[in-house]
């Protein structure tokens, strides 16, 4: 393996971790603030790792206002994130060798065991109120918020180590004009203007 292929599954790791936890922010506190769960990972998440949560005048973390808990989730699961696509890279990739949705699929289902299995004792630990399985003192959707947001997180990361990953991805490509339009059903027609002549430059007398 040379330096160029381990630079770009670097990248990949790096570009789909920080999409895979970002989007995986996105889904669970979006679930939160509709309602749809009663569950906020973003505030269990971070006062398990600071200890506690302190109210801060202005500021917004993905809609945790005035809650110092919302950064540190925010740290925290980029790097969970990130650590979860190295596992992506050095595991599942070599072993499952099919579509990258495949594998953004086995790589769901690995995230949504370590929030059970890691995270969920990891806070109980850390919290005087039990949040239950996979977050279910939070109601009964908070599975399924977690797991669906993890599936869809994870597919995004794999979706993303798998291009930056690819050599092709990385290499310039020279963009055919008249071929795209002929594609697109679109005839390429000359761009000269009026007074100019052919293609060698003469000029169109003018009268």
């Amino acid at each position: 393996m040379n330096a160029w292929t381990i630079g770009r599954r670097l990248a990949g790791i790096l570009i789909g971790g920080v999409a895979t936890g970002l989007l995986f922010l996105i889904m669970v506190q979006g679930s939160f603030h509709k309602g749809i769960t009663d569950f906020d990972f973003a505030h269990v998440l971070g006062t398990a790792v600071q200890g506690s949560a302190a109210e801060k005048r202005g500021g917004e973390a993905l809609a945790v206002i005035g809650d110092s808990a919302g950064p540190t989730a925010l740290y925290a699961t980029l790097i969970a994130s990130i650590v979860l696509l190295a596992f992506h890279s050095l595991v599942i990739v070599p072993l499952v060798r099919l579509h990258w949705a495949i594998q953004g699929v086995v790589l769901g289902v690995v995230a949504f065991l370590a929030i059970g299995f890691i995270f969920v004792p990891y806070a109980d630990s850390r919290l005087d109120t039990p949040i239950g399985a996979w977050g279910a003192e939070g109601g009964a959707m908070t599975p399924v918020v977690l797991g669906l947001s993890a599936l869809g997180a994870c597919l995004l990361g794999a979706r993303c180590y798998d291009l930056a990953a690819s050599a092709s991805w990385w290499e310039p490509r020279e963009i055919v004009v008249d071929a795209t339009l002929e594609q697109l059903g679109i005839e390429a027609t000359s761009l000269e203007l009026p007074e100019e002549g052919t293609e060698q430059g003469t000029m169109r007398p003018w009268g």
